[in-house]
Order: C-alpha cells, then structure tokens, then sequence
C-alpha cells in the first residue's frame, strides 16, 4: 500500500524539529492509519442496540471527517501544497460534511437567512449499521421543508478506500520524481492568450507523463484543465455573460500555470487578467451590504449544499444593480455544477473590508 511507502519515505527524512512539514506528515499518518483501524472494527463488529450502533456511526462520520482533513495536511507536510488532494470531485464524499454536520455537528438547531430554522431527526426503525435515513426539517416563513437523506456506509467506505489510495500513490510518485524543469508552465503562458482545445490537450497529456499520473489521478491540475475544457466550449448569447466566461478562463488557466512552476519550484510572471464591469459591480454591491450579504456569500459556489438556492434568493433580495441581479439569476438557474462553481468561486473571492 502507498501508505506503508510513504511512511517509510517521511522516516528516513532528517527529524528536527524545527521543520514543521515532517511532524505534520507525521500527525497526519497516525491519524490516518488510526481511522483505519476505526474503519477496520466498524465492519467487523456487528451491533444491534440502538445506542450501540449510534456511538459506531457518530465515530465513524467524526473519523472520516478527521482524516480527509488528515490526508489534505499529509499532502502539505510532505509536498507543502494541497494539488494532490481534490476530495470534493468525489461526489459521495462530497457530501460527506453535510451528513456530518446533520447527524453529529447540528441536528438540534440550525440557522438559516431571515430567521429560518432546520432540525435533523434520525429514523430510528430501521437503522443499522449498513444504512440511515434521517429528516432534515427546515423552517422558513410558516413554511416547512422536508429533506430525506439516506446514508449507505459501505459506499461512503469504498469511496473513501479508493480515493485515499489514488491519492497516496500520487504523492509517492511526486516524491519519487526527479526534479526537473519542463515547458509545461511555457506552454500554459501561451494558451492563456490562445485558449486552444488542442494546446489544453497536449499540455495535460506531458503533465501526466512528467509525473507518472494515471488515468485515475485526481490532481487538481487535471481538474482545472477540465475546468477550462468546459470554459472554452461554453458560449452564450449574452455578451454580459460572455466576459464573465472570458475572464474565468483566463484566471483558471493562471492557476494552472501557478501550479506547474510550483511543481518545478519555480517563479513565472504574474498573470493579470483585469474584472469584468460586473464582478466589479458585485464586489461594490457587497462592499454596501457586508452585514446581511457576506454570510450570504460561503455556499454559492457549490450546487449540492442545502442552502446554495436560499442563500442566492437571499443575495437577490438585497436589491443589487440590474446587471449583478441578471448574474446572480444565472447563477440560480444553472443546472451544471461546474458552472454553478466557476462563477460561484468569483463572486465568493469577495474580500471583506478590514
């Protein structure tokens, strides 16, 4: 197993302790290699009672939690960036702080914009230690919402199984990487200005081979090249739109540049890439509304989070400029996850002011 790699890799490396990255390499594989164990009793031990299996659940959400948090700061300690890490491409796990938060962080009382209210109700016939069902109960306005939510463990596993493993070889190989200086971060400079379909393609496949990535790679540069993929062949009829399209490929595709120096520990020229007239309006219409819209702000960007569709209802309410409202109404009406992402991600790049 890469795990068993790795740790081998961290315990021949020079142990002082003023060097950070090693103890927390170090913290994070223990914690790792103690939710295993976890994970381990969790299918072994079969439970009955009620309470015995709700302590087996609550430690397993809370275990899971800590160590995909874990595996983000190994990647760190070991390579001093997160590029490695992209858990929430894994839609199953993705999900995985929300059931968290709804059984084990909040279940009582949760908060919603304009005074809203949500409690979380386990089903407790049946429940097992395979499956749960609860009901989320959301409170707005003398209305109520329903929320079902069934949770299948042996998935969640598998999933985190799979993605821990596909990780931990990536970092390996990283690690095992001999340095070397490529025209990868060249080649990104170019399609900056192009945003050619064919230079995108040839840039990931040297990337892959640079660095011995498979198919299954989950590296964040791979998931930013289909970012810019989906960005390219996306047009609309709204020139507004179009800008906004324009603008977030140019700064996706400077992220990626970003990445590939810092893979080869190298310095580039920054990338500026000047705000669409309605970012900048959204920024200034934030800037007024800091009390009632910053709080507005943290779930926009994602589709799946239960209050994205309430939150951006909220950020309309507070009447901003026509063309930031037809923005905001885009965003609202999109069905497409990674747009819904994309111009989320800008919008909550808001700064507040100190």
């Amino acid at each position: 197993m890469s795990i068993i790699k790795l740790k081998a890799y961290v315990n021949q490396l020079n142990m002082d302790k003023k060097n950070s990255h090693t103890y927390r390499a170090l913290s994070s594989f223990e914690m790792i290699e103690n939710v295993d164990l976890m994970i381990k009793r969790y299918l072994d031990e079969p439970q009955t009672q009620k309470g015995a299996i709700l302590l087996d659940v609550f430690g397993l959400l809370q275990g899971l939690f800590v160590a995909i948090d874990a595996i983000y700061d190994l990647a760190i300690g070991l390579t001093q960036y997160k590029y490695h890490v992209n858990i929430n491409s894994n839609p199953i796990l993705h999900e995985l702080k929300y059931i968290r938060n709804d059984i084990v962080g909040h279940p009582t009382h949760r908060t919603y914009y304009d005074g809203g209210t949500g409690f979380s109700i386990l089903k407790t016939e049946p429940m097992t230690k395979d499956k749960i069902v609860y009901d989320t109960y959301i409170y707005l306005k003398n209305k109520v919402e329903v929320q079902v939510k069934e949770v299948n463990f042996r998935e969640l596993l598998d999933n985190y199984e799979k993605e821990k493993e596909i990780i931990l070889n990536d970092i390996y190989e990283y690690l095992m990487h001999h340095e070397t200086k490529t025209q990868i971060p060249e080649r990104l400079f170019t399609l900056y200005e192009t945003l050619n379909l064919n230079d995108l393609s040839d840039i990931v496949k040297s990337f892959r081979d640079t660095y011995h990535l498979n198919k299954d790679s989950k590296h964040r540069f791979f998931w930013r090249a289909n970012l810019v993929k989906t960005l390219i062949d996306w047009h609309e009829d709204d020139q507004l739109m179009n800008r906004v399209i324009l603008y977030i490929s140019k700064l996706q595709v400077s992220k990626m540049y970003e990445m590939a120096l810092d893979m080869e520990n190298r310095k580039g020229v920054d990338l500026y890439t000047a705000l669409p007239d309605v970012i900048s309006d959204f920024y200034k219409f934030m800037r007024k509304n800091e009390k009632d819209g910053l709080k507005l702000l943290s779930n926009v960007h994602d589709y799946d989070h239960p209050l994205h569709q309430s939150d951006l209802l909220a950020l309309m309410s507070l009447n901003p400029p026509k063309d930031v409202y037809h923005l905001l109404k885009y965003l609202k009406e999109s069905k497409s996850e990674e747009k819904v992402y994309l111009i989320g991600s800008i919008l909550r790049a808001y700064r507040p002011k100190k």
